[in-house]
């Protein structure tokens, strides 16, 4: 069976026009949340209690 390639280079994202709206400000605050809940995701919740 062949393989199928699909091409999304002429579908537009809005997502992508939004984050050039925001001025540098805004994106390090963007970028910092997203950092505080990305290791918040990956703590581990036991670690604090092995760790005594």
């Amino acid at each position: 069976m062949p393989q199928l390639n699909l091409n999304f280079n002429d579908i537009p994202i809005p997502e992508t026009h939004l984050w050039e709206q925001f001025d540098d400000e805004q994106k390090r605050i963007v970028i910092e949340t997203l950092a505080r809940l990305l290791v918040q995701a990956t703590r581990d919740p036991h670690q604090e209690q092995t760790n005594d």
